[in-house]
């Protein structure tokens, strides 16, 4: 009977054997573990010590592999030997074929594609949900409030509310208002005030815009805008200060009119904005701020009427334009009478002529309540190169303002029939 060898210094073999074991060299096969010699029965094929089936069973039931661990290495099934692997090229697609960009830090094919000008489904935003929105309906918001400056300033009767009424006919568009805009053409100034109508209706509507449309409608405002913004440099030669808060009013405009136009490209993913609340907030916010410029402006000008401040009488053609949009509706009052002009002028383009009259119908206005007017308005043989001074009377016959002008003294004072 064959038994273990209990020197520890045994080999260990099959695939129980641990990593440990084969520290030291493996011994030459001729030559036995004790270094002896092979036998003879070794020679013929017998089995060595220590592996024969008892040796095998003993190292099975040794203490330092447990009997589970054998078991389960036992049923583990055979790994597959493994196949040689050969890559094969893919095929190519007719996007591979597309070379790609240099300088760009992933391939063609992992770039998101360029956008389009229009897209349907993902450029289509709401006004109040697109970049553009917040600026442009302030701007709206500010030409609004300029157009219905004069309705809701008339309606209060008291002197700065009147002076603003004057002072913002000079800008605002003929309707609703009545204005008499020197700032800019009245049609440019009627383009304007569509343009901003409709933009704040779109943004109460929810209604969704391509990106095109939005660049249109910003292009149109701001160029209408810029003619009002130019006119500014003519309010502050001809000295009209108390039109500073109305250009600040026109350059907000167009400076939040240039904003809303260059981002006019709407963002891939979903927009954040305001939704109609929103936007209702920023048009009342911009209209609220017209009024407030304009009054502010009222406020000064009557505190240099009163001799509290520098004042003085306008200088140049746009002096002549501002004086007549505020006095033009007075000036409709007399439509259809007889009234006393007290003085007339062939000024054109002329600044200093324009000067010298404005000093003229200014110390007219020191005699009697007087307004300006400009040749074409008044319907007679005078074009748009004469101004006059009238008297704020409205009468019904020649003879009456022939008869009002003896009575004032003024040697220049005739009867003029107002039919504009």
């Amino acid at each position: 009977m064959t038994t273990s060898d209990p020197t520890p210094t045994t080999e260990k073999r099959g695939r129980h054997a641990r990593s440990a074991d084969y520290a030291d060299p493996e011994p030459n096969a001729n030559q036995r573990p004790d270094g002896d010699p092979p036998g003879e029965a070794e020679a013929h094929g017998a089995t060595p010590p220590g592996t024969g089936p008892e040796d095998t069973r003993q190292d099975a039931t040794s203490p330092e592999e447990p009997p589970e661990e054998q078991a389960e290495d036992d049923e583990r099934p055979a790994q597959p030997q493994a196949q040689e692997y050969t890559e094969t090229e893919p095929e190519k697609s007719a996007q591979d074929d597309e070379p790609e960009e240099v300088g760009k830090d992933h391939p063609a094919e992992d770039r998101p594609a360029k956008r389009s000008w229009f897209r349907p489904g993902r450029t289509l935003h709401p006004l109040g949900h697109h970049p553009a929105g917040t600026s442009l309906l302030m701007s709206s918001g500010l030409l609004i409030g300029l157009s219905l400056a004069p309705v809701i300033f008339d309606q209060l009767d008291f002197d700065i509310a009147t002076r603003a009424a004057r002072a913002a006919r000079s800008a605002a568009a003929p309707w609703p208002g009545g204005g008499e805009p020197w700032f800019w053409p009245s049609w440019v100034a009627m383009v304007a005030a569509v343009v901003a109508a409709v933009l704040i209706v779109l943004a109460f509507t929810g209604l969704r815009l391509p990106d095109l449309a939005v660049l249109v409608l910003g292009v149109v405002l701001t160029v209408s805008t810029a003619r009002a913004a130019w006119a500014t440099l003519d309010v502050v030669n001809s000295r009209l200060w108390d039109l500073l808060p109305l250009c600040l009013i026109c350059l907000l405009a167009f400076g939040l009119a240039i904003s809303g136009t260059a981002h006019w490209r709407s963002p891939e993913d979903a927009a954040t904005g305001t939704g109609a609340g929103g936007a209702a907030g920023v048009v009342a916010a911009g209209a609220a701020l017209s009024l407030i410029l304009l009054a502010g402006g009222a406020a000064v000008a009557s505190v240099q009427a009163k001799g509290l401040g520098p004042g003085g009488p306008p200088q140049d053609v746009a002096g002549l334009l501002s004086t007549r949009a505020a006095d033009a509706p007075e000036v409709d009052v007399l439509d259809g009478g007889w009234a006393p002009q007290l003085a007339a002028a062939q000024v054109g383009d002329d600044d200093a002529a324009a000067t010298a009259f404005s000093a003229r119908h200014r110390d007219s206005t020191t005699r009697t309540p007087a307004l300006l007017a400009r040749g074409d308005d008044v319907g007679s043989d005078l074009d748009d190169t004469w101004w006059v001074s009238l008297a704020a009377q409205r009468f019904g016959s020649e003879q009456e303002a022939a008869q009002w002008c003896a009575s004032s003294g003024l040697p220049e004072c005739v009867p003029l029939e107002v039919s504009g």
